[in-house]
């Protein structure tokens, strides 16, 4: 089909001649077929070329099932609530509880609605992916499939409707899926009981773990005069929170690099032609959580201005396979207010007094695809931004974005309810009287009164019940703008952003250690400057600045720890006198980094572990003056002082690491590479990067679960010696942080970009793209994006696939 234009291959244009080795198999197309070219390159690299937007979705998914066919599937299980149908009732019914939660939020209708709703280029993406995935299953057959899903049952063909459900879901990230617990087993009181409780740990939506830098220079600070982007999102190595890159071509029409999470049909994060643009996490409040005050003689009856409201009932029903392979039907009833779903756990427990109800802005986002479809063709930097204010469709991020001309630009598009300035009073003042209020407010959760009116989200022209355009907070400029997922005021010190609604956060507070450091490694002058003399950036300086590994709590506190325990005495920690002067020494011989060669690394890391995040941000246990709004990135600073009486805690916190690492097996010489890792296969690929209490652009850790709900294997940590740091036995196991990592300059001649996939394309050991770049993120060593078709056409691994399918 598109032989003729893919210059440089042997067959060009003679599909039926085309020999085994060329990857291009002859396939019989029926006219109105789907029909998509697949290039893999290098890396597994799919470049996607297709006439038509169906097509397009049909040559990704394919391509893509290729790379994560496993974890899709599973996750299509999850959405249809049928886990306790396929693996059974799973520990303390962790699947009965997910199939539940998904019934409570109602993701299947909701996506049945999705697809009424989406425009027609969306709806045809999402069925041309439909297609594409159930294709490749087609073709490889149950026993060809990867481990660890090979043969199984529940791999099956999926509808767009399955797909419109999962976006749904992924949706609320920052919202509905926090609180799945909360959700599933929300039951009123039974008659004689006062309450209905679960003991559940409070999500912290102040901390959900998912972070990321964006970096947009403009022409003033661009060494080519042009716009240059820098994205480094932080998220999952494994499920279905992983990137997976591709280049997607409709000639004159579309052409767009990047990567999408896990079974999505467009680009999330790219560039194109005319834009580039990266995503973070926002920490701005994506839901609100509403008290219903209730009928004292029924409690699914809630007063509303005054009036009884009855709740909505609904009665679920699941089938839950049991071990000897009968299956066995449960039942739930759940309950709904007009507000949204009820919760039912903790302190958000159900009451004849009260009971709580979530409202998420991402419930009903049906815009979410038409959104990054228009960035993924946006032809300015103007277009980019009209189509956030017309369509609201991103679901819970800052978009950082840059024209080929060099102006950059962040916007806070994500969905954040609109309350009322008599809301946003009452709310205040609750936090100040009410005990509830604001021990959800810690959590980052918002509570509404559930019985007024005046607590609703107003709806404004063109906003529905989200935060009206004009009141979005944004900022454009020419020098650079920046976040690392702290509230938007400080996106670029010389300019800072204030008056935006209280649910984007609060103008003036103390940004986190890694947000200082990007600021640092952006504005800081001089010879060593991450920007070289001339304060101009270059591509390479970008990517050495990025991963340069730097943290800004070791540049600013590292020489006087080193003063203070130079010639210690040892320190009692519980009894037992600790040496120091081993851990002392090895933070004096150190580099500062969290390179794999950096030797103090550990100590410095386990130092900082005994302290919280909050320390590294505002003066206490850790820095003697506080931050300073006016003074932001030389403050907070100076080591607190030592106590005139008793232990030293910065002492005692040395001791404590030094006995950490030595339970763990290390000295405090060793260096990071020989401690911190990720496993792919039998192989261990040491990795470099570090936290955010360290304060490095370059995040990587261990993430136990919270963040990947799959059930499919993944990277076990053993026990840990020191959660807060990640430090178990082994050492330090990684599998989060940086993930697609990418720099794009525009320039003359078009977009240059250079990436890297840190856990590499593939999710199937078998295939040659399962460790490769995971190898090359070690190394630190950058590859060329190829995007031209001259670049393709030259990469000595290019495989060539026509495939096709019934529309």
């Amino acid at each position: 089909m598109y032989g003729r234009i893919i210059a440089g291959l042997s067959c060009l244009g003679l599909l039926a001649a085309c020999s085994e080795e060329s990857g291009v198999r002859p396939v019989p197309v029926e006219q109105g077929d789907y029909q998509a070219t697949i290039r893999w390159t290098s890396h597994g690299v799919p470049h996607i070329l297709a006439e038509d937007l169906g097509s397009i979705g049909f040559g990704l998914a394919y391509a893509g099932a290729r790379d994560f066919v496993c974890t899709l599937a599973d996750q299509i299980v999850k959405v249809r609530s049928e886990r306790a149908k396929t693996f059974g009732p799973g520990e303390d019914d962790a699947n009965v509880d997910s199939d539940f939660s998904y019934l409570a939020l109602g993701v299947t209708e909701r996506g049945e609605r999705l697809l009424e709703r989406v425009s027609p280029e969306a709806r045809a993406l999402i069925d041309g992916y439909a297609a594409g995935y159930n294709r490749y299953l087609e073709e490889t057959g149950a026993d060809g499939l990867p481990a660890p899903c090979a043969g199984a049952a529940w791999v099956k063909p999926i509808s767009p409707a399955d797909l419109a459900a999962y976006y749904l879901h992924v949706n609320m990230f920052s919202g509905s899926l926090q609180l799945l617990d909360y959700l599933s087993r929300a039951a009123p009181p039974a008659p004689g009981e006062r309450v209905r409780v679960r003991a559940l740990d409070l999500p912290d939506f102040t901390r959900l773990g998912l972070g990321s830098n964006a970096w947009a220079i403009g022409r003033e600070r661009s060494e080519g005069g042009r716009g240059m982007l820098v994205a480094n999102p932080h998220f999952p190595w494994e499920g279905e929170l992983r990137f997976h890159e591709a280049h997607l071509t409709i000639p004159g029409q579309l052409d767009v690099y990047g990567v999408a999470l896990t079974g999505l049909p467009v680009i999330n994060i790219g560039f194109n032609e005319h834009v580039a643009w990266t995503h973070t996490v926002s920490p701005a409040n994506h839901f609100t959580v509403y008290r219903l005050t209730l009928d004292p003689d029924d409690p699914t009856t809630y007063i509303h201005e005054g009036k009884p409201r009855a709740m909505e009932r609904r009665e679920h029903t699941i089938d839950v396979l049991s071990d000897d392979g009968s299956v066995a039907q449960v039942s739930r009833v759940m309950y709904r207010s007009h507000h949204g779903p009820m919760l039912g756990a903790s302190v958000l427990g159900w009451s004849t007094e009260q009971a709580f109800a979530l409202r998420d802005a991402n419930e009903d986002n049906s815009t979410v695809l038409d959104q990054w479809l228009g960035m993924d063709r946006a032809k300015s930097l103007d277009e980019l931004r009209r189509l956030h204010e017309e369509l609201r469709g991103i679901p819970f991020v800052f978009t950082t974005s840059v024209s080929a001309d060099g102006e950059a630009l962040l916007m806070d598009g994500s969905r954040v309810p609109h309350l009322s300035d008599a809301t946003v009073s009452a709310y205040k003042s609750a936090l100040q009287r009410d005990g509830l209020t604001g021990v959800l407010a810690s959590s980052g959760i918002v509570l509404l009164d559930g019985s007024k009116e005046r607590d609703e989200w107003p709806e404004t022209q063109g906003a529905g019940g989200l935060v009206p355009w004009g009141d979005v907070p944004s900022l454009a400029r020419t020098d650079f703008v920046m976040n690392a997922n702290d509230t938007p005021w400080l996106t670029n010190p010389a300019e800072p952003l204030t008056g935006y609604p209280m649910l984007f956060g609060t103008p003036g507070a103390p940004i986190s250690a890694r947000t200082r450091m990007n600021l640092v490694l952006l504005t800081e002058e001089g010879e060593d400057a991450a920007s070289g003399k001339d304060g101009l950036f270059s591509r390479e300086e970008l990517t050495e600045a990025i991963l340069s590994n730097r943290g800004i709590t070791a540049e600013r506190l590292l020489a006087q720890v080193v003063e203070r325990c130079d010639g210690a005495a040892p320190v009692d920690v519980e009894g037992e006198a600790v040496d120091v002067a081993d851990a002392c020494l090895a933070l004096a011989s150190w580099d500062g980094r969290m390179d794999l060669e950096s030797t103090g690394a550990l100590v410095w890391r386990e130092l900082l572990g005994r302290f919280s995040n909050r320390d590294t941000m505002d003066a206490g246990h850790l820095y003697a003056q506080p931050f300073d709004p006016e003074d932001p990135l030389e403050t907070p600073r100076g080591l607190v002082e030592a106590p005139a009486e008793g232990l030293d805690p910065i002492l005692v916190a040395l001791a404590q690491a030094t006995l950490a690492l030595a339970e763990a097996g290390f000295d405090p010489s060793t260096p990071l590479g020989d401690a911190q890792f990720t496993r792919k296969g039998d192989d261990i690929v040491p990795i470099h990067g570090g936290s955010g209490r360290e304060g490095l652009t370059n995040i990587v850790g261990f993430s136990p679960g919270g963040r990947n709900s799959t059930l499919l294997p993944r990277l076990e940590a053993g026990e840990f010696i020191n959660e807060a740091t990640g430090l178990t036995a082994s050492g330090y196991p990684i599998n989060f942080g940086s993930s697609f990592i990418m720099v794009v300059e525009h320039t003359s001649g078009g977009p240059r970009a250079e990436a890297l996939l840190s856990y590499s394309q593939s999710t199937d050991p078998a295939s040659p793209y399962f460790a490769d770049q995971t190898e090359l993120f070690s190394r630190k060593a950058w590859r060329p994006v190829l995007f031209t078709q001259e670049a393709i056409d030259a990469d000595p691994e290019l495989v060539v696939k026509e495939v096709s399918g019934p529309r």
